[in-house]
């Protein structure tokens, strides 16, 4: 007898490929700019934080990690009843989708979810994972919100702001003439927006469909305990509470998101950092020649010649980026901001490359 043992839309999935993580051995030689950690420490009470929580690991922790929402509340100026914690804002994608678009196989009888493009390529990953139709919105030039996407009749429309893996920001404003066009819930995906001048928290306050998404991995120099926070009316908030797993987040994560939320000036700080850096690496990286698109984010998307090739270069020549086989992003590559130093390196190192080449 011949079973079904797989859905059919997991059978076609094609699986979200994050970034390469270099091997043990390979740490030590290569400079890691391929995705888009902080090159900072996070705030010391952090680990303080965590080495306190070590002793109580065999409780479960809050289910809604209450602790975190209400420190979120109170540095973002949001009821802690409107904040939702996420094992990393990833996750919280995953839930919008569970909670706000009707599931289906492949889209023949489900949801539908709508985003610009190109953008983050894990959100049709999500959409086939759920079963929904996915519509993919070219993106005019500049990267300014399309106008296919006003109106679009999709159950969850995705906006990443600034968008991945180009940095650039789209206004707040025009973010909410977009969701006052929609008939379903606008994610606003600001997952960078720490590095950009603008966010659209205030809509996730004032508009009744949409939701702001944030990370711990990038200004908080936390990607590896994998921590996000989601905001919106309560009525999204409930839902989406409704459907995640019992224990979605560690207390592990809980204590260390508490600590840095404690901290906030020591993350902005770094932040400023980073920014610095990265206006600074646009210049002389234009100076070179190249196009860089204006970014928001703590990454810069760079036109080189022979994009892929240059990829594999420069990490014989010990720095690791991000290059992304699709159209509209064939002929450049991702850089993460590093340090000063190790940004210089890559500079360095690029140069040779270009003139090697010329």
């Amino acid at each position: 007898m011949s079973r079904k043992l797989v859905r059919r839309a997991v059978e076609a999935l094609a699986p979200y490929v994050p970034g390469e993580q270099p091997s043990a051995e390979e740490t030590a030689r290569l400079v890691k700019l391929n995705t888009n950690e902080n090159p900072y420490p996070a705030p010391p009470e952090v680990l303080r934080a965590l080495e306190d929580e070590a002793g109580r690991l065999r409780l479960y922790p809050e289910p809604t990690a209450a602790p975190l929402r209400e420190r979120a509340g109170a540095v973002y100026g949001v009821d802690a009843d409107c904040v939702i914690v996420g094992n990393g804002s990833d996750e919280l994608l995953a839930l919008a989708l569970r909670a706000f678009c009707e599931a289906g196989d492949r889209g023949r009888d489900g949801g539908s979810v709508a985003a610009p493009a190109p953008t983050y390529s894990l959100y049709p990953t999500l959409a086939a994972i759920h079963g929904a139709e996915y519509v993919a919105v070219p993106f005019p030039e500049p990267y300014a919100i399309p106008e296919a996407l006003f109106g679009a009749d999709a159950d969850v429309v995705f906006l990443s702001n600034p968008n991945s893996p180009t940095g650039t920001v789209v206004p707040t404003a025009e973010v909410a003439r977009l969701a006052d066009s929609l008939g379903g819930v606008l994610v606003v995906d600001e997952a960078y927006a720490d590095f950009a001048d603008g966010n659209a928290l205030a809509l996730a306050r004032e508009k009744e469909n949409v939701l702001v998404l944030r990370s711990f991995s990038k200004s908080f120099s936390l990607a590896g305990l994998r921590l996000g926070l989601g905001f919106g009316p309560r009525r999204l908030i409930d839902a989406m509470t409704k459907v995640k797993d019992s224990y979605n987040v560690s207390r592990l994560a809980c204590a260390a998101g508490c600590a840095a939320l404690d901290r906030i000036e020591l993350v902005r700080a770094n932040v400023e950092r980073v920014k610095a850096t990265r206006e600074r690496v646009a210049g002389r990286l234009r100076a070179m020649g190249l196009f860089v698109h204006p970014s928001g984010a703590n990454f810069l998307f760079v036109r080189v010649p022979e994009a892929r090739a240059m990829l594999g270069r420069l990490r014989a020549r010990g720095f690791l980026v991000r290059h992304f086989d699709a159209p509209r992003l064939a002929d450049a590559l991702r850089v993460t901001i590093g340090t000063d130093a190790q940004m210089d390196g890559f500079l360095a190192a690029l140069a040779a490359e270009l003139e090697g080449s010329s």
